[in-house]
């Protein structure tokens, strides 16, 4: 696996306009941080994968892409909900916590089959 830093340097431009989407979007909200912080570190972890992240083997790496792009739209989806509805702690700890374990978990395996061919 090779990353491309311009790449990841966008990516994190991306997570930090998004973040602060979210930062500015819920300023009534009493868990203004957790959002912004959690919108942050899940959209860095996919947009990563998505952009910055290449590797020699052209259809495992196409599966991350793949993988990254999906768990990018679903993790968004969920911020949005969460901005636009009164914000739990536990849901949305937990429901966050689950989705990014499972992308990583993914990625593994499939950097592991990469490993294996």
């Amino acid at each position: 696996m090779k990353v491309n830093p311009v790449l990841l340097v966008i990516a994190a431009a991306i997570v930090a306009l998004a973040a602060f989407g979210f930062f500015t979007g819920n300023e009534n909200e009493t868990y203004r941080w957790l959002i912004t912080t959690g919108s942050a570190l899940s959209f860095f972890a996919t947009l990563g994968g998505l952009l910055a992240f290449q590797s020699g083997g052209g259809g495992t790496s196409v599966n991350i892409k793949v993988v990254s792009a999906l768990f990018f739209i679903v993790l968004l989806i969920e911020h949005l909900v969460f901005s636009f509805t009164v914000i739990r702690l536990t849901p949305y700890v937990i429901i966050t916590g689950l989705l990014l374990l499972v992308y990583v978990l993914i990625c593994y395996v499939l950097t592991q089959a990469l490993k294996k061919q």
